[in-house]
């Protein structure tokens, strides 16, 4: 629990007495306190009132008499040392004191500011010197509240302590100051674009609110500035477009600038309006090609769905588009293939769509992309030709059932690709059962086809350009549709070729699917037919300008459909895209009756020919008729065009309209006229063209846009010019314009360097080129961008280069991994280091490859290149170099496994080794190199030639050994083979003996081959002892024994030592039941000898006969189990046949032996067991008392007192005094006399005497303990101290004194054992741990 300071004061009865805050305006002479003024009094107190009390006598002005007795103020935790106070005498003025308040004096107590408060900001953001006092002076005398402050150099943070007459008064003080001190900063927040007009507000209402209630400054991108965005509002219900991909909506930074606690205030204030937005995103994958999008929805999205409900809890969306060319021969299949929209996109499936809460968003991404990742090593693929013409039966349903049954899908070519290959992708096992399913749900439907170009051929010279006026004719007038409705109700479909086949085959095939081929031939005689009627001659094409196509058609056609029934044609007009490409052909087609017309073909043609030219006639004076077009030239300075064109053209757009009726042409776009003299004049030029109300309309609204930009300009065009010395452009422009870019985003000004001046600025005599700039914008922007500019450049003027000889072979010493060095001593000095680099080229260079240059600020320059020196210094005097030779066939045993030997010799000699790469021909002799100082080179030269000496002749041999008795001649952990290597006389470390000996691996074609590689002696040894040792394998058997299962865990023993000592005395191999190799050494020789003895009872032994025989014989043996011998622990002693001794030992160093750490351990380490003698009664210590002096005699301990809180003298009446108990007695003194016998059993004689050895050690531990120590008193919250992170400041103790410590869990009992002089050091140590003041122990 945090207390103020007048709570502290209240709480130790120091009410009255100094403040151990003081505040920072300046010193405050306290009241003396109660205790001072009865010392001062020589009469009669009186004990019922008190005088001196400010809340029962507040006064009413300065004394004039100076403050006598005044006590030493105690010293705060914020400061380093007392504060002084001063008297100030008579002439001390009434301003000069703090407040207690408004309108009172003296020093605040608890009851007359009881609300506090603190808070910390970082030093470095604050303003400092008189800003402070100011600010300080004005939060005391508006809301009169104390502020006393303090700085912590070790973090860096001003604290600030607020004391005031109520809550509301803190907040509005705390307010003050952090508006008032911190440094203005400029933040940037990152907001969606679509919630701009949340933030800003009706009017900037809610941007207005946020400045006003925070005090700062918050820039908003001008709407010109911003990216174009679409927000796609009409969505479909899943929140995604299927046939538009969505683009992820852009960020826009919102500048705040002002106190950093008013700018974070700021920020909150805005995400908060936004934070409905914000928690939502939605992103794209863009990684997976389209062709695995099939396999993540699944048939009919399942599997899309599925994860928006597991993994995104039904809070995500995700749209996986399907191939564009399902998309196309969809749209055919259902007959929406117009005029329109024939002509289809490639890639509408660039991307997956997931929408949703933003951490669920990234779940369901992060499994999407496993996914692909698991397909993409899984699936395999098969290509086929199938007819185009099939490739519409693929798609859909059709697609969805090949993927559930086989789990493939089929990749068919774009529709505009003339190739018909495809590709049945999916599981390898899968794509022969998926061809066959696809190659039958392509035959499966009859398809005819009705070629126009074919059918026309007989009646016109040019037939492919009128079978596409046909095809446009039944697009536009869906005739096609109304065949397929009158024939089955849709059973047979028709699909009119797309443009793309259109324009690569050169012919316009219509095409007719079904399942009954009765229709298919009776609809396709229908088609025919009404191809057939639409002839040549009855076709006419007419020039209607574009901008009057609108108006002919009407509303709703009205206009168009009356004037197609009076003439007998029908009417196509371009499609939306050639309307873009300002096509004015308008076609013709005489759909009347064809049994009117002659039937004479030449008479026929005439006719239709009489027909149309009165048609074609009438259309045009309908078009006269409709419009009255005029054209519009307006003379607008070039500047201003991209306001009226927009970002992306979108302003232009809603100008023009949706039913684009008039024609914009901005700048050079209005004119043809290519003359140089008027190519000035071409670029002001605006030109409106269309129907006279829609012109005046647009011209209108353009001369309002230059208005409104031109206003914008005049606030927005402050501006400064300046000119810049040539050279020092490149350094504020900056990388790419990196510099002048974060100008224009952080400060929305415009920053421009003009070259032309520079050739002006010459002729005038000038001694360096100079360059213009120019800043534009708001004046407060422009004057700090210019100040920031003035302020590079002043950092340039004062930049120097220096050039330091290095030689080139030391270069990358002092550059370092990655440039790691090089770039700490720019870092550090501010300035630039250019090494020199290598010409890959092979091209002269004309700088010296041992210069290396520095540039930047003087001072840095001269720092930098005298470290720079002093390393070259260092690196050229350790850079030694020898070269030597040693045999090539020793390589592989110098550089060891992973480089194990090599690097060892490196790290102890702090040296570089290189070993020279070997050709493909290989030498006897390498060359080694070995860098470093001289002393170092030198004892790597001798490390490494005497590992060469040790390898010596070296050879290579084999061995065929059969691969049953592998296991047993390598041993368990390899224990066996190191064994017969060192036996051999090999070395002992794993490393060396790595490589002797290989057994075959899996995999290997001989497996019962061993190799052998290493010195001849030393080979020929261990290959020796192996023939050795599989002799003696070859003679082996595996003979059943029968043990009863209830002497099992007697004959193993605990942690099977029995086991292992029955193999040792015999020498054989024993397996009992339920061991892991039980079952795999092999089947027993002699099964028929044990009848019907239960499984769980045969025991296999392995070894010679003889060997077997004997481990039988102990095996068949039935011995009791022992009786246990009582340990300490209670555990079981080992076999009776052990040998064992035993120790007297005086019965009062039983619990100072007994009780000692990892006692049995030690013995039991040694291959021993100890049996403990019962525990005779423990001595007791009495605990002494807090104020207790010892027992009178030598040995008694005085009372200590020890300062908790670690003061001076200066501050111990502010202090706690803590009384501690300390007795120090004989270890001994009331212990039991006698002795007993500790008894230790081994295995081994010279396992017996090592433990025999640890517990004498254990008793002279046990003699040198003389004394004890008892100390009480000391606080368990210091216990923490006194034991240390994880013990480590007890087991310090323990090793620096010698003494043993021990920490009582249940009481403040602290027992420290040893002999007196060890006791006492660890007191001391204990007792100085403790006087050091804790973490918590401020406030």
């Amino acid at each position: 629990m945090a207390f103020s300071a007048a709570e502290l004061q209240k709480r130790h009865g120091l009410e009255g007495a100094p403040d151990p805050f003081p505040s920072l305006g300046g010193s405050t002479a306290p009241a003396p306190s109660t205790a001072a003024k009865k010392l001062n009094n020589n009469g009669p107190s009186t004990a019922s009132v008190d005088t001196s009390s400010e809340d029962a006598f507040p006064s009413l002005g300065a004394s004039a008499a100076p403050a006598t007795n005044i006590t030493k103020p105690a010293i705060s935790a914020w400061a380093s040392k007392p504060t002084t106070v001063k008297s100030t005498g008579g002439k001390a003025k009434a301003a000069n004191i703090t407040s207690g308040g408004l309108g009172r004096v003296g020093t605040p107590t608890a009851t007359s500011h009881p609300f506090s408060d603190s808070f910390s900001i970082p030093a470095a953001d604050l303003v400092q010197g008189q800003t402070l006092q100011e600010t300080v002076k004005k939060v005391r005398d508006q809301t009169g509240v104390i502020v006393e402050s303090s700085t912590q150099m070790r973090t860096g943070l001003k604290t600030f302590l607020l004391r005031g007459t109520d809550q509301k008064k803190l907040i509005i003080a705390r307010r003050l100051i952090e508006r008032g001190l911190s440094k203005p900063v400029t933040i940037q927040v990152e907001v969606p674009i679509t919630t701009l007009g949340t933030i800003i507000g009706p009017k900037g209402a809610t941007l207005k609110s946020i400045t006003d209630a925070t005090q700062v400054k918050i820039d908003v991108p001008r709407r010109d500035t911003l990216p174009s965005y679409d927000p796609k509002d009409n969505k479909s219900d899943n929140g995604l477009d299927s046939d538009d991909e969505e683009d992820d909506e852009p960020q826009v930074p919102i500048s705040v600038t002002g106190p950093s606690a008013a700018c974070q205030d700021a920020k909150n204030r805005i995400l908060s309006l936004i934070s409905h937005k914000t928690s939502q995103t939605s992103t794209s994958i863009k990684t997976i090609p389209s062709s695995y999008y099939p396999f993540i929805a699944g048939p009919k999205g399942t599997k899309a769905k599925q994860l928006e409900e597991e993994i995104g809890g039904g809070e995500v969306k995700i749209h996986v588009p399907p191939p564009a060319v399902w998309k196309a021969l969809e749209k055919q299949s259902q007959g929406e293939l117009t005029e329109e929209n024939e002509t289809l996109p490639k890639d509408r499936d660039l991307s997956i769509k997931v929408k949703g809460e933003k951490e669920k968003v990234k779940a369901v991404v992060q499994e999407i992309l496993k996914q692909y990742e698991t397909l993409n090593e899984s699936l395999r693929e098969l290509k086929i030709s199938i007819p185009k013409r099939q490739h519409r039966f693929l798609v859909g349903s059709s697609a969805d059932e090949i993927l559930i049954e086989t789990g493939c899908i089929v990749e068919l070519p774009p529709v505009d690709d003339p190739s018909d290959q495809c590709v049945i992708r999916g599981p390898q096992p899968s794509l022969i059962p998926a061809l066959t399913q696809v190659m039958d749900k392509a035959n499966a439907i009859a398809v005819e086809m009705v070629d126009v170009v074919t059918l026309h051929r007989p009646n016109t010279s040019d037939p492919l350009s009128h079978a596409k006026k046909v095809l446009k004719y039944l697009l536009r007038t869906s005739k096609l549709r109304s065949i397929s409705e009158s024939n089955g109700n849709g059973d047979v479909k028709i699909y009119p070729p797309f443009a793309s086949a259109v324009t690569n085959t050169g012919t316009v095939i219509i095409e007719i699917v079904g399942e009954d081929k009765s229709k298919v031939s009776k609809v396709k005689d229908e088609v025919a037919t009404l191809v057939k009627s639409i002839l040549p001659s009855g076709t006419i094409t007419v020039e209607i300008d574009h901008l009057i196509h609108s108006l002919l058609i009407g509303k709703k056609g009205s206009r168009i459909s009356q004037f197609e029934q009076q003439n007998n044609v029908t009417t196509v007009f371009p499609s939306t895209k050639e309307r873009e490409e300002e096509s004015s052909e308008v076609t013709l087609i005489y759909t009347g009756p064809l049994e009117n017309l002659p039937q004479d073909k030449k008479s026929r043609d005439s006719k239709l020919k009489e027909i149309l030219a009165s048609a074609s006639k009438a259309l045009q004076d309908l078009a006269k008729d409709a419009a009255d077009l005029k054209t519009q030239t307006l003379n607008i300075e070039k500047k201003w065009h991209r306001f009226i064109i927009g970002s992306g053209g979108t302003v232009l757009n809603a100008l023009i309209g949706e039913d684009q009726l008039v024609n914009v042409k901005v700048g050079s776009q209005s004119t043809n006229n290519n003359s140089k003299s008027n190519k000035t004049e071409d670029e002001d030029v605006v030109t409106v063209r269309g129907p006279s109300t829609e012109v005046d309309r647009v011209v209108t609204q353009i001369k309002q846009i230059v208005e409104d930009a031109k206003n914008d300009d005049i606030v927005n065009g402050f501006t400064i010019e300046f000119n810049v010395l040539k050279q020092y452009v490149p350094h504020l422009v900056g990388t790419s314009g990196a510099t002048i870019n974060k100008l224009r985003e952080t400060l929305g000004v415009r920053v421009n360097f003009d070259d032309d001046e520079s050739a002006t600025t010459a002729k005038k005599g000038s001694k360096k080129p100079v360059v213009h700039c120019k800043i534009v914008g708001r004046k407060e922007a422009v004057e700090e961008a210019k100040r920031r500019l003035d302020a590079q450049i002043e950092k340039l003027e004062d930049e120097t280069t220096e050039i330091v000889i290095i030689k080139r072979a030391i270069q990358p010493a002092l550059i370092g991994s990655g440039g790691k060095y090089a770039i700490r001593l720019e870092e550090k000095y501010g300035v630039k280091l250019s090494f020199p680099r290598d010409n890959k080229e092979g091209k002269e260079s004309n700088q010296n490859p041992d210069e290396v240059t520095i540039r930047g600020g003087k001072k840095g320059v001269a720092l930098a290149k005298a470290e720079l020196l002093e390393a070259y210094q260092y690196e050229n005097e350790s850079r030694q170099e020898i070269t030597f030779k040693i045999p090539t066939k020793s390589i592989a045993q110098i550089v060891g496994k992973g480089g194990s030997t090599i690097n060892k010799i490196k790290d102890e000699t702090n040296t570089q080794i290189d070993i020279e790469k070997q050709s493909t021909a290989p030498a006897e002799k390498t060359n080694i190199t070995v860098r470093g100082d001289k002393k170092s080179i030198e004892q790597a030269k001798k490390s490494i030639l005497e590992l060469v000496e040790e390898i010596g002749d070296e050879i290579e041999d084999e061995l065929e050994i059969d691969q049953k008795y592998h296991r047993s001649l390598i041993g368990q952990g390899g224990s066996n083979l190191k064994d017969i290597i060192q036996t051999a006389g090999g070395p002992q470390e794993g490393y060396k003996q790595s490589g002797l000996i290989t057994f075959p691996k899996s995999g290997d074609e001989n497996m019962s081959l061993v190799k052998f590689r290493g010195d001849s002696k030393l080979i020929k040894k261990i290959k020796a002892e192996l023939e050795k040792q599989l002799s003696t394998l070859k003679e082996t058997i595996i003979v059943g024994v029968v043990v009863p299962q209830s002497q099992h865990a007697s004959k193993i023993g605990r942690g099977g030592s029995a086991l292992q000592d029955l193999q040792r005395k015999t020498g054989a191999l024993i397996h009992f039941p339920g061991s892991r190799q039980y079952a795999s050494v092999g089947e027993i020789e002699n099964a028929s000898e044990l009848g019907d003895a239960p499984e769980g009872d045969i025991v296999k032994v392995i070894g010679t006969k003889e060997v077997v025989a004997k481990a039988t014989e102990l095996l068949q043996v039935s011995n009791e189990r022992p009786a246990r011998t009582d340990s300490r622990q209670g555990r079981s002693t080992p076999q009776n046949d052990y040998p064992s001794k035993s120790l007297s030992i005086p019965t009062k160093y039983y619990h100072a032996i007994a009780e000692q750490r990892n006692l049995i351990q030690q013995i039991r380490n040694v291959g021993a067991f100890i049996t403990i003698p019962n525990a005779p009664p423990k001595p007791t210590h009495p605990k002494p008392s807090a104020a207790s002096n010892g027992n009178g005699n030598d040995l008694a301990a005085k009372t200590a007192r020890i300062d908790l809180s670690g003061g001076n003298d200066d501050t111990d009446d502010s202090l706690l005094d803590l009384e501690v108990g300390w007795e120090l007695t004989d270890n001994y003194q009331n212990s039991q006399d006698g002795e007993q016998d500790w008894s230790v059993r081994a295995k081994e004689p010279k396992d017996l005497e090592k433990a025999i050895e640890v517990l004498e050690n254990a008793v002279e531990k046990a003699k040198s303990a003389t004394h004890v120590g008892l100390l009480t008193g000391v606080p368990r919250s210091a216990f923490p101290r006194i034991i240390g992170s994880k013990g480590a400041t007890i087991s310090r103790i323990r090793l620096e004194t010698g003494a043993d410590v021990q920490v009582s869990k249940d009481d403040d009992l602290i027992t420290i054992t040893g002999d007196e002089t060890s006791v006492l050091q660890a007191k001391d140590s204990i007792l100085t741990i403790v006087s050091r003041p804790g973490r918590n122990d401020r406030y």
